[in-house]
């Protein structure tokens, strides 16, 4: 049993430019990944923040973020 609760979701935001995804939050399990996910779509589409939000899930920690992806937003 592992001690501590390591955080296995991120939700990263790729922005419509060449600047570099940004993560903005993490999550231990799914269901708060969900509900603050979609927070930060609600949060970026009223800024009017041109882009992607992708929730990634880092339980492999050998696969790639782009293969772990569990939930994109595209924010047009």
């Amino acid at each position: 049993m592992r001690s501590g609760r390591a955080r296995r979701f991120e939700i990263i935001f790729r922005p419509d430019s060449d600047e570099a995804p940004i993560p903005l939050e993490s999550a231990v399990d799914a269901n708060q990944a969900t509900i603050v996910f979609h927070a930060q779509v609600q949060r970026l589409m009223r800024e009017g923040t041109p882009g992607e939000l992708v929730l990634v899930n880092h339980h492999d920690r050998q696969g790639s973020a782009e293969g772990n992806a569990v939930l994109r937003q595209p924010l047009r």
